[in-house]
């Protein structure tokens, strides 16, 4: 139920301005123009890239649920929530979720801490020999280091690190919920983590409720983490934030906008489609706010465009564009991108 509700929260938000599959491709964080143009035109940072693994049957299978319950409906390109959709989004609390700054990297946060917490465990018990409950190289590593740089095998170090992570798990801002979930996916000396499956029988809920639960648990415990009251804790959060939001093809692009180079030459230089190069554009006026686009529409033109669009209650390009049929699809992407940056 509450992967329904964070879905239908998503939809509601999308104003039935797009297709069904635009909630997937948020959710998986696809890094296409349209995703990122939609994450600014309506407000969707927190819900971007929250769970890459997302599988489109899984995703088709739980449409099919909301469907059948009556809380969407999907008519020609579009899906929108129903009265009865509305009522059931707005049973739920407001999620806490900040998936464009992490975007899956909360997962390799909680690598380290889950094997932080099994190596201590079992050296405590001086139990030197197991087999790490990551099989990712790079989190061990990357906890092999740390450990080594704390003296580990010292008490002082395990109790030190055990009261920051009580200490983090007993602030009242996470639910009960969230805290259990934490504690059961840990594993130390003879006792494994519960699975996904476990849990969902245990809370009697579906396995995405429970995954989706968990992340928001994690954001939660990212966003209090800080170096001062939790030092030990905030040493493993080293690079989960993403520090540069653009995609590295977009990154490439502005480098070489900033040379000087127009759309079409960017184009040639980098042999694209002159689509995907204004895709880049769009991607980087959403990020950097500072990015001129005078260049390839007026103030003027800009604040027509946002007008109409405020006056129509929509941002469906064609619509638009019906108004002003001397501006391409791409300089109203732009007005609008624009607009929803600085009103945002």
């Amino acid at each position: 139920m509450y992967f329904h509700q964070l879905l239908l929260l998503i939809i509601h938000k999308f104003h039935g301005e797009r297709s069904s599959t635009a909630p997937f491709y948020l959710l998986k964080g696809k890094k296409s123009g349209q995703t990122i143009q939609d994450v600014t035109y309506f407000n969707l940072h927190p819900f971007f890239s929250l769970y890459p693994k997302l599988s489109k049957e899984e995703y088709d299978v739980e449409v099919s649920k909301l469907l059948s319950n009556e809380y969407i409906e999907i008519k020609e390109s579009s899906i929108s929530l129903t009265e009865k959709g509305v009522l059931q989004m707005n049973s739920m609390h407001k999620p806490l979720y900040n998936g464009w700054l992490y975007r899956g990297n909360e997962l390799i946060f909680w690598g380290r801490v889950e094997l932080v917490v099994q190596t201590l465990s079992n050296f405590q018990a001086d139990e030197k020999r197991f087999v790490p409950n990551q099989k990712n190289q790079a989190i061990q590593q990357f906890v092999k280091l740390y450990l080594l740089a704390r003296n580990f095998q010292d008490s002082i170090f395990v109790i030190e690190f055990k009261k920051q992570l009580e200490q983090l798990l007993y602030s009242p801002i996470f639910e009960d919920i969230h805290r259990e979930l934490f504690v059961y996916r840990l594993s130390g000396m003879d006792k494994s983590g519960m699975t996904w499956e476990q849990l969902a029988r245990y809370y009697n809920k579906s396995i995405l409720d429970v995954k989706f639960i968990f992340i928001e648990c994690l954001h939660i415990a990212l966003t209090a983490i800080t170096k001062e009251k939790y030092s030990h804790l905030y040493a493993l959060t080293y690079d989960i934030e993403v520090m540069t939001p653009l995609t590295d093809s977009a990154m490439k692009t502005y480098r070489i906008w900033e040379k000087g180079y127009t759309i079409n030459e960017i184009a040639e230089m980098r042999f694209l489609k002159i689509n995907t190069i204004e895709d880049h554009i769009i991607e980087i006026v959403s990020i950097k706010h500072d990015f001129p686009i005078t260049s390839f529409i007026n103030e003027e033109q800009v604040q027509k465009v946002l007008q109409t669009s405020k006056e129509l209650q929509t941002k469906k390009l064609k619509r638009i564009r019906e108004k002003f049929p001397e501006l391409s699809f791409f300089q109203i992407r732009l007005a609008l991108t624009k607009g929803e940056v600085l009103n945002g």
